[in-house]
């Protein structure tokens, strides 16, 4: 079978055991039933440790000596998915409609589970379920590709998600370049831009503002009992920030520019891969060299960007960005100056 991620292989072990509550599974069973091959042995067995741990052991047991063990359901039925009380559910839930593509081999495992629990709640909890949906489909934003995400950070998820849902301020430690801040904070929506999730928060210090906290860093978020009311206005001027790329390393008021640059085709990989923004477009020229168009605010993050590519990328607009590089490109030539250039034995 084609190379998955761990996170993959461990949705597809929960998925195939949750799915036939009347087997009992060998590890060889597991890999058999998903094509693994022998060498991820040691891999599928971290993951079913992983798994029979998860929330207390509600979903999967195992039983057996030592020497040989089998692991099955622990539900009577994988309709009746997961969580210690509905209101939960529902919030991991509407999480893993918006991210069921995030990996490509287990999108139509998730979506079938799913769309299994939907059908089997009753009427007025289904109802509860798509208005919360309704009330969450546009807080959890794709900027660019989608996000690796640690399926132990599930819980922390579903509390900034309720946050969200309810308009309730969150208690957040927060990791910085020099120690770690403990602090309130107002989140309006999840941002997930080129494998990160960012929390879109309303500044408390400067009404009006917005700003993003990047998910990995937050080492613990509690829910307090103080809410907030939500201004719409700020709920735009951030989702405007999103849409134009200035969410993250941008101004508070963005005004999108045209963007044309010139690649070598040897980049064409890395740019379908991890694109800037969702609205740029790569076309071939016929020379092979790819001319990459967008509309976004011209600003650090592009910048930045840009200069990942530095040999292989030519700005052909705008003049502003053109500018920049060029006085950075004078700031390398003073710091490297080709004269105290010396080699080093054993280097070419």
């Amino acid at each position: 079978m084609a190379e998955i991620t761990r996170g993959e292989r461990t949705v597809q072990l929960f998925a195939e055991i949750i799915s036939h509550p009347e087997r009992n599974y060998t590890i060889s069973d597991l890999m058999a039933a998903l094509d693994i091959p022998e060498e991820e042995r040691r891999n599928v067995q971290r993951d079913m440790d992983f798994l029979k741990r998860m929330n207390g052991g509600r979903y999967i047991q195992v039983n057996g000596d030592k020497r040989s063990f089998v692991y099955s359901s622990a539900l009577h039925s994988a309709d009746r998915l997961l969580f210690p009380n509905f209101e939960n559910t529902m919030l991991h839930y509407v999480f893993l409609q918006r991210i069921a593509n995030m990996y490509p081999a287990t999108s139509e495992i998730i979506s079938s589970l799913l769309e299994r629990i939907q059908k089997t709640l009753p009427q007025s909890d289904r109802k509860t379920l798509e208005q919360l949906s309704s009330d969450l489909k546009d807080r959890i934003i794709f900027m660019g590709t989608q996000p690796d995400f640690d399926e132990n950070s599930s819980e922390k998820i579903k509390t900034i998600l309720r946050a969200i849902h309810e308009h309730r301020k969150i208690d957040v430690t927060y990791a910085t370049e020099n120690d770690e801040k403990r602090s309130p904070r107002i989140p309006l929506m999840i941002i997930i831009y080129q494998n990160e999730i960012y929390i879109g928060c309303e500044s408390a210090s400067h009404p009006g503002d917005t700003y993003v906290l990047k998910f990995r860093r937050i080492k613990e978020v509690t829910l307090t009992k103080e809410t907030f009311v939500e201004n719409p206005k700020i709920l735009e001027k951030l989702r405007k920030r999103v849409t134009l790329g200035s969410a993250i390393l941008g101004t508070q008021e963005p005004n999108a520019e045209e963007v044309i640059i010139r690649f070598d085709s040897r980049v064409k990989f890395f740019l379908d891969e991890k694109p800037f923004h969702r609205s740029m477009k790569t076309t071939q020229e016929p020379d092979g060299s790819l001319l990459v168009k967008m509309k976004v605010e011209v600003n650090e993050l592009l910048f930045r960007w840009v200069l990942s590519y530095a040999d292989s990328a030519t700005v052909i607009k705008p003049d502003s960005l053109r500018q920049k590089l060029n006085q950075f490109g004078f700031h390398l030539l003073s710091t490297y100056p080709p004269h105290n250039i010396t080699s080093i034995d054993g280097l070419e």
